[in-house]
């Protein structure tokens, strides 16, 4: 087995180099930026988290910073191959780097305040400009924005003040990096102060970014597009790269080739399939790839357990809000939509490439462009800007998190509803209402997996629960483990429930007699423990149930 280590919850490169982590190379991506966009001074990258834009950035950083002196850093990766490019970028340039990440607060004064902070943090970076007498007319606003003491207008032009001051000060223009720049007006707009961050937040880029001769390059990195006459009004020479277009397809993301060379040096080639089928599937231009996050942390769980399940890494780190979100306000009107891809087909949508945090829930569309943009669905085929595309999940992690979700609200909508009617059927034996009342539920369920009974025995589960009336699954009653049981002390009554499935309406009647026999012949309803019992075979025909008292 492989001894390589990996870089859990690191994802800065110079720690992973220094450290000896394993890192998948993706140096190149410094030749391409330099050579195939000469005359583009600014670049938006836009990927799902967890895709290694911080890594990536960070990289760019120590390649690029005159500070510091990468080579032994490099030493071994692909850019160290590309000789007049090293000679002529690598750690001759100022470099103002940004993280935006930890930008939150539920007030906008909270939320100014860590930009400050981080603002604040570069600036001591390059403290030593203080002691140049030229720059002596700047020193009172550079120490306000060095101790986080600025004013609103000093902040706003911050990153403008100092890359004209590096670039007197080298003699060089600045590279500006400018990481997780959307997480800003992310929080913002979940904590009700959009506008004022949005207006922050685009004064700072146009200062730096709107024909600044100060910078020789500008490279931010997000999840979302947003809007250009929302955020980047003036930027004319702004060049994006997203999850729908072409172009750097493979600076993010893990590849087949990657993933492979990582499983050999590990150990694991044999699970290759099975990391394919759970974390592969994401469709960017003519590549497929991985989420990297993911293969890094089942690899290290295989490190401990060879044996060891795949997982939902993604749920812990990203949850469903944006998946529940799309079914809370369609009201589930969605089911078809999310049958289809939790069944492995594709759906066709109409895509905006452009949103905006403040609108992102305000309609269908724009919650299905949120989920491609931020990793929960990718495109199957060719993105098509004047009509619908065709999305598709990725994999067997996101599936999981979309039944899940499905599963999640169905119970949470059931436990909201006035369900006396429901009750009241199954504790007075009336089995044609019961029929009709659990059919109704059926038909604003989403299904899946084609209705099969493990299905049905989770709507039902989810239906009954959260009631006065305790829910029991599989437990041992009279010989046997009937699917579903209830009680209700109050009257001292047992419900049990055997639930069959047929994918035939002709074959209910004999369903129904099956689930009778099984009933009567494992003596469900033996039990001292309740006065009556109350036995039901329930049969489901895809949204119909057709329930018998025994």
């Amino acid at each position: 087995m492989g001894a390589i280590k990996l870089p859990i919850g690191l994802s800065n490169f110079e720690d992973i180099r220094k450290n000896n982590y394993y890192y998948v190379d993706k140096t190149y991506v410094i030749s391409e930026l330099i050579e195939e966009d000469v005359g583009t001074n600014s670049i938006l990258f836009t990927r799902p988290r967890r895709f290694g834009k911080t890594t990536l950035q960070s990289m760019f950083r120590s390649f690029f910073d005159i500070r510091k002196d990468s080579r032994e850093l490099f030493h071994g990766l692909k850019i160290m191959k590309e000789k007049k490019i090293v000679d002529e970028w690598m750690n001759k340039y100022p470099v103002i780097y940004l993280s935006l990440r930890e930008i939150d607060g539920n007030s906008y004064e909270i939320a100014e305040g860590m930009l400050k902070r981080e603002i604040g943090k570069i600036f001591k970076e390059y403290s030593f400009i203080l002691e140049d007498e030229l720059f002596a007319d700047d020193r009172k606003s550079f120490s306000e924005l060095m101790t986080s003491d600025s004013s609103a207008i000093d902040l706003m032009t911050s990153l403008a003040l100092l890359s004209r001051l590096l670039h007197k000060h080298y003699g060089k223009q600045v590279i500006i990096l400018i990481d997780e720049y959307d997480v800003p007006l992310d929080k913002a707009s979940d904590n009700g102060y959009y506008t004022e961050m949005l207006n922050l937040i685009r004064a700072l880029f146009y200062s730096v970014l709107k024909d600044n001769n100060d910078v020789k390059k500008a490279i931010l990195t997000g999840c979302l597009r947003i809007s250009k006459e929302s955020l980047f009004t003036g930027l004319n020479n702004l060049a994006v790269y997203s999850v729908t277009g072409i172009g750097y397809e493979t600076a993010f993301g893990f590849t087949g080739d990657e993933v492979d060379k990582l499983l050999s040096a590990a150990g694991f080639s044999e699970k290759k399939d099975v990391i394919r089928k759970w974390y592969d599937g994401y469709c960017i231009g003519s590549e497929k790839l991985y989420t990297p996050w993911d293969v890094i942390l089942y690899v290290s769980k295989l490190m401990k357990d060879k044996d060891a399940e795949p997982d939902n890494f993604w749920a812990n780190s990203s949850g469903n809000n944006a998946i529940r979100k799309l079914i809370d306000i369609t009201e589930a009107s969605v089911s078809d939509d999310f049958t289809a891809l939790i069944e492995g087909k594709a759906i066709e949508k109409k895509i905006s490439e452009t949103l905006t945090y403040s609108n992102v829930y305000s309609n269908e569309n724009n919650i299905w462009s949120l989920l491609l943009s931020t990793g929960y669905l990718t495109i199957d085929g060719k993105y098509n800007p004047n009509k619908e595309t065709s999305l598709k999940l990725p994999n067997e992690e996101i599936r999981n998190l979309f039944a899940e979700s499905a599963d999640e609200w169905f119970t949470d909508f059931a436990k909201r509803s006035n369900r006396d009617e429901l009750f009241s059927a199954i504790w007075n034996g009336n089995a044609e209402a019961l029929s009709s009342i659990i059919s109704r539920y059926l038909s604003r369920s989403i299904s899946y997996y084609d209705y099969i009974e493990s299905y049905y025995h989770a709507f039902l589960v989810g239906l009954l629960s959260g009631s006065p009336y305790p829910v029991k699954s599989n437990r041992e009653q009279g010989e046997g483990r009937p699917d579903i049981t209830i009680g209700n002390r109050p009257e001292n009554k047992l419900a049990i429930f055997e639930i069959k499935r047929t994918h035939a309406i002709s074959d209910v009647p004999q369903k129904l007699d099956e689930a009778v026999k099984q009933i009567r012949e494992r003596h469900y309803s033996d039990t001292e423990d309740y006065d009556d019992v109350i036995c039901y075979a329930i049969v489901f025909y895809r949204k119909k149930a057709f329930a018998r008292k025994v």
